[in-house]
């Protein structure tokens, strides 16, 4: 038990001395929880009667705040649209001690916001304000200026995909290639069914459901889900692949073929 502590906390104060780039899709998760005890005389809707608020950094965020309690060094690179939500989202990064001098915004694009409406310990509703439409090609321009210039002092890229239109597959493709050139090691939380965008990138984290998608492939049992974390790997030429199993755990699958 001490030795596996021991390993824990070595693990621990190396990664303390990690300086990370996150770029990705920022968005903000609010939750407003409240009480349901009548209908609505306008309309056959519930009312809520707010009790509480929440806003939380959401999308690429929630991977800051996973980096931040290991206390890695973290930088940021998205692009959020020149509002109020976008101002907010800059301040919280800046209390959270995250470096956000590349974080860029774009006029009439709007900031993402999610909210979420909860009563009687379930979901009622949820709300989106966002702009999905890629960002612009200045946008693409000062994003990849800042990775250029800030890749000599990065551990690792981590990029955190959830398709709202800030990874373009021109930055994808360029960020890692810069991180290639630079020897840093490209992790990538992966969306959508088409995975060639992340070629060459160093490790792909994808689930099962999102496996299956990029291959086209079913997975019913090891034999299938060795096949489909192979063929991910090998196509994408990567150097490794964790494939995530929700209460299964996880699968790595290694360029040794491991």
């Amino acid at each position: 038990m001490s030795m596996d502590r021991a390993l824990i906390e070595s693990f621990l104060e190396g990664v303390a001395k990690t300086r990370a780039l996150v770029l990705g899709d920022l968005m903000l998760d609010e939750y407003i929880w409240g009480a349901v005890d009548r209908i609505s005389p306008e309309a056959p809707v519930q009312i809520v009667e707010v009790k509480r608020k929440e806003l939380r950094l959401g999308g690429a965020g929630n991977v800051i705040n996973n980096l931040l309690t290991l206390n890695c060094q973290v930088d940021v690179v998205s692009v959020v649209g020149d509002d109020d939500d976008g101002q907010f989202l800059l301040r919280r990064l800046e209390e959270r001690g995250v470096m956000q001098h590349g974080v860029f915004s774009q006029l009439e694009r709007v900031t993402s916001r999610k909210t979420r409406v909860l009563a009687s310990n379930q979901q009622i509703v949820r709300i989106d304000q966002e702009t999905k439409a890629e960002i612009s090609a200045e946008s693409e321009e000062r994003i990849l200026t800042h990775v250029r210039n800030s890749v000599s002092s990065l551990d690792v890229i981590y990029l955190s995909d959830y398709q709202k239109g800030v990874m373009t597959d021109r930055l994808l493709q360029e960020v890692i290639d810069i991180g290639r050139s630079a020897k840093v090691p490209v992790l990538v939380d992966p969306k959508g069914e088409d995975y060639s965008k992340y070629r060459g990138a160093t490790l792909l984290t994808p689930n099962r459901k999102e496996a299956q998608l990029a291959t086209g492939l079913t997975i019913t049992d090891e034999g299938s889900l060795l096949a489909v974390g192979r063929k991910l790997r090998e196509t994408l030429e990567l150097e490794a692949l964790v494939l995530t199993r929700s209460e299964e755990g996880m699968t790595v699958f290694s360029s040794a073929g491991e």
